[in-house]
């Protein structure tokens, strides 16, 4: 867990009374942190896609010019970069989907707990006095 997230326990765990202003800090802080986290990992895709890009630029040119020298294995091994590059690219836009997927999916159950955790808080009753 990261900081924020322990933080965040911790702020719900203590009793006490609730403000509605709190909460919505709180829920914009959590859509912030899952934010930062999507813009990471966009980041991180377009770097993987230049670099499958930047090794399918060689398999081209190797069989671009295979063909005007009717080499087989120059026109061999380009093509197997250019399949190694698209295959890089497919698995790079997977792991995206399932990455960007799941970060949704946590940002949801993260402000539903937190919705969940201040309802009952504002439900039950005081004890003590």
């Amino acid at each position: 867990m990261s900081d924020f997230e322990n933080e965040l326990l911790d702020l719900l765990e203590k009793n006490g009374k609730f403000d509605p202003a709190r909460e919505e800090v709180l829920r914009l802080q959590v859509t912030s942190e899952f934010a930062r986290k999507k813009k990471r990992l966009l980041i991180w895709a377009w770097v993987y896609h230049v670099v499958g890009v930047a090794i399918m630029i060689p398999g081209v040119l190797m069989t671009t010019n295979a063909s005007r020298s009717h080499d087989v294995l120059l026109a061999v091994q380009g093509a197997v970069l250019i399949l190694f590059a698209l295959a890089l690219l497919i698995v790079i836009k997977l792991w995206y989907w399932i990455v960007h997927s799941r970060l949704e999916i946590m940002r949801e159950l993260k402000r539903l707990e937190l919705r969940w955790t201040l309802q009952n808080r504002e439900t039950q009753p005081k004890q003590g006095n």
